[in-house]
């Protein structure tokens, strides 16, 4: 009976050994897609916020041009 829970209990030694780097394993990969989607988000907010600038100085420039188009028009 002795050597049968002691064998039992080397099993679960090694399963728990296992299981354990398999968790140190799966907590590596976390970090390193949470870095990974911090970094793209990082690039997604960059090129909206780029794209808003380019935006309202399209904008700008449409208004100014516009105004002075108004303007020739009158003189004219």
């Amino acid at each position: 009976m002795q050597q049968i829970t002691e064998k039992q209990v080397l099993e679960w030694k090694e399963e728990l050994k296992t299981h354990k780097e398999r968790l140190d394993q799966a907590k590596a990969v976390v970090e390193q897609e949470t870095k990974l989607i911090s970094m793209i988000e990082g690039g997604i907010q960059f090129g909206e916020n780029l794209l808003k600038q380019n935006e309202a100085i399209n904008q700008t420039t449409n208004t100014t041009e516009t105004k002075q188009q108004s303007k020739t028009a009158q003189s004219n």
